[in-house]
């Protein structure tokens, strides 16, 4: 039972691990920072495919040419982009990635902007975190914690020396 209890207690330390490292990953949120994961190697090499960058809303006026911009291209897709024209009448910016050749086809219209996407990346996390979202991942962490606890509520198993021995029937004496 010992040796369970030791396996679960190592198998602990990289799930509080990991649960820690998704804290500090959602911590920027609190400032109205999110979290995109790069998916693509378009904006190479500014944000590498499986970082994670920040955005955070901006007013149109604060966006400017050679700016990166989040934006929706879709219902459930979001793409980080650089700004190469900003065109103040009809609030819509051509874009195109740093790794691209050529201008996006169609400007982005500012209502589909969701921010600027902030300088900072953190590299290979976006990895950690989209195997992380996995059902079979959460429930693989929940079930090696509560594991660990229930182990750690079971007595060691040790016999103390005073149980009945020669020491005169498990009475102890104090100095």
């Amino acid at each position: 039972m010992r040796y369970l209890k030791l396996l679960l207690n190592i198998l602990c330390w990289p799930v509080y691990l990991c649960i820690v490292v998704y804290l500090l990953i959602a911590a920027p949120m609190v400032l109205g920072y999110r979290p995109v994961v790069v998916l693509s190697g378009s904006m190479e090499p500014t944000y590498h495919v499986g970082s994670i960058i920040y955005y955070k809303q901006a007013a149109f006026e604060d966006i400017g040419v050679g700016d990166a911009i989040t934006y929706r291209a879709g219902e459930d897709s979001l793409v980080t982009h650089r700004v190469t024209q900003k065109m103040e009448i009809s609030r819509e910016f051509v874009t195109r990635g740093d790794a691209n050749n050529t201008e996006d086809p169609n400007p982005v219209a500012y209502d589909q902007v969701v921010g600027r996407a902030g300088r900072i990346s953190l590299p290979y996390m976006g990895v950690l975190v989209s195997y992380g979202r996995r059902p079979a991942v959460i429930g693989a962490m929940a079930a090696i914690l509560v594991l660990g606890f229930l182990a750690d509520q079971l007595p060691d198993g040790k016999k103390g020396r005073g149980s009945g021995g020669k020491d005169g029937g498990g009475k102890k004496e104090e100095a």
